[in-house]
């Protein structure tokens, strides 16, 4: 089972309310409404801790193995950039070669031709994966000697620079529209939350059924999503079993992208109690080279999250206490 950490505790439907406002109009003869129409209570209710080992291609990799070449092949300056930097789009990898082969390749081997720390990188990828490559192109030079050589000929050899240049688009080109950007789907199993019916009660008893108008009684899934990776994505977070179910972008090396409110009713709220899985299907969509990912650990040696969820329960309305 996945990290999840619940966070709903008893007192804290008074402790995180908004709007605290009541008097005794509110009082029925069956029971206590606490707050009014115009009310909202928020309520903590889970976070969920994603780290970087959990999220693996589709034949295993981690996703950081599969971008640590990505950085080799990328020019530094791409055809795209936004408040976080240049950046790859990761869909048009996969399936627009024009952008791979006429937009970034040349960008790529022009940075080589002025930026030797390029052209250094990439020799030391070409010597550590591709040496038989190269092997008709610069006969006669053993493994050693292939970087110094490579870079040597790039710079001092107009005849052979053109058909090493040729060979790096090849096989920069085979890398980049073949990456596994297929994120294996997320799992989280949800047993049984220890919040006792007269809560779910408080929360669920006054709910406006569904499909009212301009409803006043409302409870709602929110939350927020901080993301530690150099990567923007889409998630689309599942809780078998129930209506509840979003679709959202996460910018990349953000704290806080909010999550949209969802709605929940009466039953959501019961089977979510009674336990849940959440599906979370992953889309990559921006990879911002250079940047690197945080392979640290916290206090206690364990892996620091990449993704944390942060979700919470809004209740708009009054809360209805039993007496």
């Amino acid at each position: 089972m996945r990290k999840f950490f619940l966070l709903l505790l008893t007192g804290a439907l008074f402790t995180a309310c908004i709007d605290k406002d009541y008097d005794l109009e509110n009082i029925d003869t069956d029971n206590v409404t606490i707050g009014g129409d115009e009310s909202k209570f928020e309520i903590p209710l889970a976070r969920v801790l994603v780290t970087l080992e959990e999220l693996t291609s589709s034949n295993g990799t981690d996703i950081d193995e599969i971008f640590s070449e990505a950085d080799t092949w990328l020019p530094t300056q791409l055809p795209d950039k936004d408040d976080n930097g240049y950046y790859a789009d990761v869909q048009q990898l996969l399936h627009n070669t024009s952008y791979v082969e006429n937009e970034l390749l040349p960008a790529l081997i022009a940075q080589m031709g002025t930026d030797d720390r390029k052209l250094n990188d990439v020799a030391d990828l070409l010597q550590r994966n591709y040496y038989a490559a190269f092997s008709s192109l610069l006969p006669g030079v053993s493994e050693a000697q292939f970087k110094q050589t490579f870079v040597t000929t790039f710079k001092e050899n107009d005849f052979l620079r053109e058909q090493l240049a040729t060979e790096v688009k090849n096989l920069a080109g085979s890398y980049l529209t073949g990456i596994d950007a297929d994120v294996e789907e997320l799992s989280y199993d949800i047993e049984r939350i220890d919040i006792s019916d007269d809560i779910i009660k408080m929360l669920t008893d006054n709910l406006d059924p569904k499909g009212t108008a301009n409803p006043k009684n409302t409870l709602y899934l929110a939350g927020s999503i901080d993301n530690r990776l150099p990567i923007a994505l889409n998630i689309a977070p599942d809780f078998t079993g129930t209506d509840v179910s979003f679709s959202t972008g996460i910018e990349a090396n953000r704290d806080k992208n909010d999550l949209p409110d969802t709605q929940l009713f009466a039953e959501d709220m019961q089977q979510i109690v009674r336990g849940v899985t959440i599906k979370i299907p992953v889309d990559l969509k921006k990879y911002y080279p250079g940047k690197g990912f945080d392979k640290g650990t916290d206090e206690e040696g364990k892996p620091v999250s990449q993704i944390t969820l942060n979700l919470h329960l809004i209740k708009n309305g009054g809360l209805k206490l039993d007496i």
